[in-house]
């Protein structure tokens, strides 16, 4: 049976950190955010996430090569853990199988390896997330 699609969460429109914001362009099972620096309207980056019954993937966190090292990810990343706790309890993500510098972010940021192959040969990690006011809410649109 397919999935319906009012069954999944629906992430609001903007995420926004001190550092960034997050503006949805795609919606649905796979959910499309660019990453804007706080005041800025050009994209230094995208977040793609799939967003199940059980819990979000994060498939895609990447930010642009000349905007790296300066907390952008980071602060994406932490952004966006704060809205999928409304609704999950846990989030995975991966890493390619080329890019040992994603193994080290999502450690960084407190990930866990999970055993087996990830997608296309690369590795998963998943991370509990914490949030006591999960569920509340959880059918709004944004």
């Amino acid at each position: 049976m397919a999935r319906q699609m009012k069954d999944l969460p629906t992430l609001p429109k903007r995420i926004q950190d001190e550092m960034v914001s997050l503006r949805r362009v795609a919606a649905g099972e796979v959910t499309v955010y660019q990453v804007r620096q706080r005041g800025k309207r050009e994209a230094i980056g995208e977040v793609v996430l799939e967003l199940t019954a059980k819990e979000g993937i994060i498939q895609q966190l990447s930010i642009n090569e000349a905007n790296r090292g300066y907390g952008a990810g980071s602060a994406t990343a932490a952004a966006l853990f704060r809205s999928l706790a409304r609704h999950y309890s846990t989030v995975r993500a991966w890493a390619p199988p080329d890019q040992g510098l994603a193994v080290y972010f999502w450690m960084r940021m407190g990930f866990h390896p999970i055993p087996g192959d990830g997608p296309k040969g690369g590795l998963w990690f998943k991370q509990a997330l914490h949030n006591q006011n999960r569920g509340q809410g959880a059918r709004q649109r944004g």
